[in-house]
């Protein structure tokens, strides 16, 4: 009949250790990810610039026809002739690409912000907190807009890219691929997560400053 207590009593006594442990190692991946966090923007960097002014206009082309979702059609008789849309890729218009480009390119370094701040409030134990759950609410307000601005990026890329050629060759695209609708849905339910975390952490300090 008394050991009851005494078991209780090691279970109370061993609860704060493995929250502390539990917590340490939420503090060492937040370390961690924001080393990957800060290499992946520079990489991102790297490789926009790589793309734009250290790449042949061939290799460009390919990129560009990939991105935008432009392929051969399978035709039946090989005798027929398979064009794509000539893109203009000059000095001025890689300079426009890159702008062009940039845009989105600012959209994801500023999503990753968001994400170094949130883990730098992890790493410092700050883990249910408003402002975590702003950072969060940040994130998926990037990738909401994100997911709308890549479509609208192909079409005016498209436009710009063959407005200088003749008539007939001119192209313009419009269209939403399923991409992008998923990564609408997931900024949606990113922000919805970061609301419900925001409400939580208001009511958890509330609580503590009864105390």
């Amino acid at each position: 009949m008394a050991a009851a207590p005494t078991f209780s009593s090691a279970q109370q006594t061993l609860s704060p250790v493995a929250a502390n442990q539990r917590l340490a190692r939420i503090r060492g991946l937040s370390r961690w990810m924001r080393g990957l966090l800060v290499a992946a923007a520079l990489l991102l960097i790297a490789a926009l610039v790589g793309m734009w002014f250290f790449t042949s206009e061939a290799v460009l082309a390919r990129g560009l026809y990939s991105f935008l979702g432009v392929t051969a059609p399978a035709y039946t008789d090989p005798a027929v002739p398979v064009t794509l849309p000539r893109l203009q890729l000059g000095p001025a218009y890689r300079v426009l690409g890159f702008a062009l480009f940039g845009v989105l390119a600012a959209l994801a370094l500023r999503a990753i912000a968001h994400a170094y701040g949130m883990f730098s409030d992890f790493s410092r134990g700050d883990v249910l907190t408003v402002a975590t759950a702003r950072r969060l609410r940040g994130i998926a307000l990037m990738i909401t807009v994100f997911s709308g601005a890549v479509p609208l990026l192909k079409t005016v890329l498209m436009l710009a890219l063959t407005l200088a050629n003749g008539p007939g060759e001119r192209q313009l695209m419009i269209g939403i691929d399923v991409s992008d609708i998923l990564l609408a849905l997931l900024g949606g339910l990113l922000f919805t997560l970061a609301w419900a975390m925001e409400e939580a952490a208001q009511v958890a300090e509330d609580n503590r400053g009864f105390i």
